[in-house]
């Protein structure tokens, strides 16, 4: 990304630059943190909501599931796979929230 960044010439910024301003954009960084802080907040969102559709479905939270899950002791397909599912939303939207923090920070 940094490369690309480099490669962005004067031409393509004169032309962006006004078009962003009009948008009410202070310069091109404003728009770029703007811009990338909507894809993770839509993103944040859609896990989000992920996440609660599991803790409806089973009215339990997440820990709770795993250790009814593990307690079960046979083989239960459809828990195993939302047990996953729910997990890597949950872990995802951990690395999102801090992504999201970063670019705040920035």
């Amino acid at each position: 990304m940094y490369e690309e960044r480099v490669n962005l010439d004067v031409d393509f910024l004169r032309k962006v630059g006004p078009v962003l301003r009009n948008m009410g954009f202070a310069n091109e960084r404003e728009a770029l943190k703007e811009q990338a802080l909507l894809l993770i907040l839509s993103k944040i969102n859609r896990y989000r909501t992920e996440c609660s559709y599991y803790e409806k479905k089973y009215g339990m939270t997440f820990e709770k599931f795993a250790v009814m899950v593990q307690e079960i002791g046979e083989e239960n397909f459809e828990y195993e796979d939302d047990l996953l599912d729910w997990r890597f939303a949950r872990e995802t939207l951990e690395d999102l929230m801090c992504q999201k923090k970063e670019i705040e920070d920035a």
